[in-house]
């Protein structure tokens, strides 16, 4: 069929269209002619629209009816009619904590003040299964392309099938086997190993071992290599947060985090990058434990719980005062039970976990330091500057220099 055909649909009947798609499934919907946003409508109120972060991607999709996953996360709906384009989204199927929209809201660049407003609507869009937006777009293509599709025809992409019926050799696969699936007792041991140093932070010595952990065992996971990295990481990274909860890290904390790794490397398309990804992540880990030790021998209920208070107000300039009101404890009370099960300062442990927010976002983002300076409560870029490098040793410039990847 040529998708390009101007359809015998008119530019008010494809608006009306439009807004009552939007009423009636309340997702977002954008109209473009030629790639010009000619109408937008959404139930909720979006201060910023989140497709600016994918769409010079979407804008490429030329098949009539497809959808689209901007960071493993957030799906849209995509329709061709003739020069018109119709996305709409996006739409979330597992359920974000409060923490992760408001990171959403600052790289769309909304203002610290106006995030809360954004985070509050967009909400409504979590929770809803990627099979229910392919229906919704299936319908919408039919109203205007006049075509019917199965909801499989668009769930299994073509572009992923080719991915699953390799093109590896048989003689590859052999010796992908052997190199992997040799001395299953040796992989264990190592495993084991790195379970017991990220549990001691021993940073240290994952680094020296660093050399032996893609020999660890995968199990018979996918005969395409790239996807078996991909489903090797996942596995690896599963074991390392487990190992990093029973080391007395926050649940909350390890799963976003968890979420995040495999995200990122979801959307590596590059085996070297993976590698470089599943290193990072080991590391990162382990030093997460090795300053949770320094500060917390005692694995305190009470730091759990602060910690988090921090996460939660994270982008706010916490003062020590904030956290005692919450907990109904005087100021002087709460230091003072902190610094004896710590060891540690209760306002340098804020400083440490906003710092530990900060390495994530120079990490996954390209914002700026003026930026995510503001974003996490800082009075300016220089006191982020000096804190951060009195946490870590060097300056967020040089952290991100080491290790950003990008997206």
């Amino acid at each position: 069929m040529d998708y390009e055909k101007i359809p015998d649909i008119t530019q008010e009947e494809l608006i009306y269209i439009n807004r009552e798609f939007a009423n009636m499934f309340g997702f977002p919907v954008r109209l473009y002619k030629q790639n010009e946003l000619l109408f937008f409508h959404s139930t909720a109120n979006l201060i910023a629209d989140p497709v600016s972060l994918c769409f010079d991607e979407i804008i490429q999709k030329r098949e009539q009816i497809s959808y689209y996953v901007y960071d493993d996360t957030f799906y849209y709906g995509i329709v061709n009619c003739g020069q018109y384009k119709f996305i709409t989204g996006p739409v979330i199927e597992i359920r974000l904590s409060e923490h992760e929209f408001n990171k959403l809201g600052f790289m769309l660049g909304i203002e610290k003040n106006d995030i809360p407003v954004f985070t509050s609507s967009i909400k409504s869009l979590s929770g809803i299964h990627l099979d229910t937006l392919i229906q919704a777009i299936i319908l919408y293509n039919f109203s205007v392309n006049k075509t019917m599709y199965n909801i499989s025809d668009i769930r299994i992409k073509s572009s992923e099938q080719n991915n699953i019926s390799t093109d590896i050799k048989e003689t590859e696969i052999s010796y992908i086997g052997e190199k992997i699936f040799t001395n299953n007792a040796r992989s264990y041991a190592i495993e084991k190993d790195m379970i017991k140093k990220v549990m001691n932070g021993d940073v240290g010595g994952l680094i020296d071992g660093a050399t032996k952990i893609p020999s660890v065992s995968s199990g018979n996971l996918a005969p395409h290599l790239l996807r078996h990295n991909k489903n090797f990481f996942i596995k690896l990274e599963t074991i390392m947060a487990r190992a990093s909860i029973e080391a007395g890290l926050d649940v909350d904390e390890i799963f976003s985090i968890e979420e995040m790794y495999i995200r990122k490397c979801e959307s590596l398309d590059n085996i070297d990058r993976i590698k470089n990804l599943q290193y990072h992540m080991i590391i990162d880990y382990a030093d997460r434990v090795k300053k949770l030790q320094q500060y917390n021998g005692h694995n305190s209920k009470m730091v759990t719980e602060i910690s988090k208070y921090i996460r939660k107000h994270i982008s706010e300039p916490i003062k020590t005062s904030d956290i005692a009101d919450y907990f109904g404890k005087s100021r002087g009370g709460i230091t003072t039970e902190f610094k004896k099960q710590t060891g540690m300062n209760l306002s340098d442990f804020i400083k440490l976990k906003k710092i530990q927010e900060a390495q994530e976002l120079l990490y996954e983002t390209n914002k700026s330091l003026v930026l995510i300076s503001d974003y996490l409560g800082f009075s300016s870029q220089s006191h982020f500057t000096r804190i951060f490098k009195e946490i870590t040793g060097i300056t967020p410039k040089e952290y991100r220099d080491k290790n950003h990847i990008g997206k």
